[in-house]
Parts: structure tokens; sequence; C-alpha cells
């Protein structure tokens, strides 16, 4: 495939900032878990950016729906240039098809705490 339409490409991005949204609401519940006591209160305030991470994800999701929807098909855009502007490989291979189930999972891999 080299090109797709851009309705095509805003639906699937809408599907990945979703599945990024999913995360943060995940991690989210998990700082609420954490013993929290003896912290410095301006590093807490920080975790509740976390809770702004997901709204702001969710909102945009559901934009970047809408304007799929509106847009109609819209132009046809070159999946190449799409491809060369970004830089993660799970990306790339959404860009270039829109079938997610043969992409790799942005989570996949080995575990790496730092």
């Amino acid at each position: 495939m080299t090109t797709r339409t851009t309705a095509d490409v805003l639906s699937t991005i809408a599907e990945d900032v979703a599945d990024l949204a999913s995360i943060a609401h995940a991690l989210d519940n998990l700082t609420c878990e954490l013993d929290l006591s003896g912290i410095d209160q301006t590093k807490i305030r920080d975790l509740q950016r976390v809770d702004a991470l997901f709204q702001h994800l969710d909102d945009i999701a559901v934009l970047l729906t809408s304007m799929s929807k509106m847009i109609g098909s819209g132009p046809d855009l070159s999946v190449k240039d799409l491809k060369n502007s970004v830089r993660l490989d799970y990306l790339k291979s959404r860009l270039c098809s829109r079938d997610k189930a043969a992409d790799m999972s942005p989570d996949a891999g080995t575990v790496n705490l730092f």
C-alpha cells in the first residue's frame, strides 16, 4: 500500500490514542494504591497530571474519530512520508495497515524497569 485516505489514517491514530488513554487510566489506578505518606507534596501533585493525561488522550481520540467521519475519505496520504515522520516501528506498521492484529503491540517485548 503506497497511500491511505486521510480519514483512514485519522481513524487508525484515534484507535492508538484510545489505547494509550487506557494505559494512562491503568497508571492512574496504580497511583491510587501507592503509600504516599512522607512523600514531598510537590511530587504528589505531579501524580495528578496522570489524571489530566488520560483525560486529554480520551478527548483527542474522540476528536480524531469525529474528524475522520467529517472529512469523508479526504485526500490520499503517502504512507512512505508518514512512516518517515515517526520513529516507532509499531506506529510505522500501523500507518501502513489498518489490520491491528498483524501489528506488534506497543507494550510487547522485554520488561526493562530502568
